[in-house]
C-alpha cells in the first residue's frame, strides 16, 4: 500500500476540511476555530494498526473572503502536518496553496499544491512512497484549470457546502472538481510509472438519510484518489443536522481501513 493511496493528501485533507469549516451562522464575522480529530487505520487485516490524534487551527476572514487551516496530528509510527488557505472567488471559496506532509511506518509523502485563480493554472508537487516496496512516486507538473469547471480542494469544497454555496444538481448530487496525481484506473498498490502527471477528476457526494440512523450521510468514491480503494466499496461520512461530521469510515482492499472521528 502507498502513502498516498489510502491516506494521501485528498482524504486526510477531505477529513480534516469536514471537522473545520464553520457553521453557517458565522456569516459576517472572522471565526476562529480550534479543535481535535483521531484516526485509525489497519492494514492488510489489522496485522499493523496506527493510532493518531491531532488538533487543528481554522481562520475564516469573511469580510475579506479568506481562509487558512493548520494542522498536526501524532501517533506510534504515524504522523501529519497540513497547511492551506484560500479566497473567495466569483462567490465561491476557493482553494489558493495546499501543503501536506504524512509518515506511517517510516514512510513519507509530500504533497505542495499552488492554484492561480486569476491565470487558471495549478502548479502541483508530490513525492511518495508505496508502502510495501517503497517505490517512489514523483509529480512536477503545471495544467489549466478547464474552462466552465469548479475546481476545489478539501477544504474549499467543504465550505462551500456548508454556505450554501456548492449545490446539487437535478440528481440531487453535489459535484466538483480537484487535482490528483494521475492514475491509471487498474493501478495496484505497488504500480510505479515511468513518469507521472497531474489531472482535474470530479468529486461527488450525495447527502441522503442514513438507512439505520435516519441522519445525513454521503457516499464517497475514494478509488478516485487510491488504488487500495474499489468504486463499489465507498467511504461513509455521517453528519450532524448542522451539516457538521461526526464520522468517516473508509473501507479498502486486504482488509484494509480507516476510521477518523471528528471533533
Amino acid at each position: 500500500m502507498s502513502i498516498d493511496s489510502f491516506n494521501r493528501r485528498d482524504f486526510l485533507a477531505l477529513a480534516l476540511a469536514l471537522v473545520v469549516t464553520p457553521g453557517r451562522s458565522l456569516a459576517a464575522e472572522t471565526a476562529v476555530r480550534r479543535s481535535t480529530y483521531a484516526m485509525d487505520v489497519g492494514l492488510l487485516y489489522r496485522m499493523l494498526s496506527f493510532h493518531l490524534e491531532g488538533t487543528y487551527e481554522e481562520h475564516v476572514d469573511r469580510a475579506a473572503g479568506r481562509y487558512e487551516v493548520q494542522s498536526m496530528g501524532q501517533g506510534d509510527r504515524i504522523g501529519n502536518r497540513l497547511q492551506s488557505s484560500g479566497i473567495l472567488h466569483q462567490g465561491r471559496w476557493a482553494p489558493v496553496r495546499a501543503t501536506t506532509y504524512f509518515e506511517i511506518y517510516g514512510r513519507q509523502s509530500r504533497v505542495q499544491i499552488a492554484y492561480d485563480q486569476d491565470r487558471r493554472t495549478v502548479e502541483y508537487h508530490a513525492r511518495g512512497e508505496t508502502f510495501l516496496m517503497r517505490k517512489l512516486r514523483v509529480v512536477d507538473d503545471v495544467l489549466a484549470m478547464p474552462e466552465g469547471l469548479h475546481i476545489d480542494d478539501a477544504f474549499s469544497a467543504l465550505m462551500n457546502y456548508r454556505d450554501g454555496r456548492w449545490t446539487p444538481d437535478a440528481q440531487g448530487r453535489l459535484r466538483t472538481h480537484v487535482v490528483r496525481r494521475r492514475q491509471s484506473d487498474s493501478e495496484g498498490p505497488d504500480d510505479v510509472a515511468r513518469a507521472y502527471r497531474a489531472e482535474v477528476v470530479p468529486l461527488e457526494l450525495t447527502v441522503e438519510p442514513d438507512p439505520e440512523s435516519r441522519k445525513p450521510a454521503a457516499l464517497l468514491d475514494l478509488s478516485r484518489f487510491s488504488s487500495w480503494a474499489r468504486s463499489n466499496n465507498p467511504a461513509r461520512i455521517f453528519f450532524d443536522d448542522d451539516r457538521r461530521p461526526t464520522l468517516i469510515t473508509g473501507p479498502m482492499i486486504l482488509g484494509s481501513s480507516v476510521s477518523i472521528r471528528l471533533g
